[in-house]
């Protein structure tokens, strides 16, 4: 059965959410607008372990959708990356989530897609 999502995101999906904790990420990560502290305590605040987050955290890093900045003090932080390539997808796939109906959408996606 098919499932009716627009194409702007069934792409973004098919390109960047390739799991569940990928989608919390990507939520949790664009609601902290200060950025996190480390995918560890991501994973903490997630309910989440360090071993969930580590493989989704290293995608985006990777994809540019976040950027990890160097503190000061030597620590670092990681937010969502304003001039990523993915930023207008981004916007709107986190608008779309906004909707319950189109999160149960996204996830009978996912679902279908077999993701875990």
């Amino acid at each position: 059965m098919e499932i009716d999502l627009p194409d702007h995101i069934k792409k973004f999906i098919d390109e960047v959410v390739d799991s569940f904790v990928m989608w919390d990420l990507l939520i949790f990560t664009s609601q902290k607008l200060t950025g996190i502290e480390s995918p560890g305590r991501t994973a903490q605040l997630l309910g989440r372990t360090e071993a969930e987050v580590e493989k989704p955290y290293l995608k985006l890093t990777k994809l540019g959708i976040l950027v990890v900045e160097k503190n000061a003090d030597g620590s670092t932080t990681c937010r969502v990356n304003s001039t990523s390539p993915y930023q207008e997808e981004l916007k709107k796939f986190l608008s779309f989530n906004d909707v319950q109906e189109n999160r149960l959408r996204i996830l009978s996606y996912l679902l279908q897609k077999k993701v875990h």
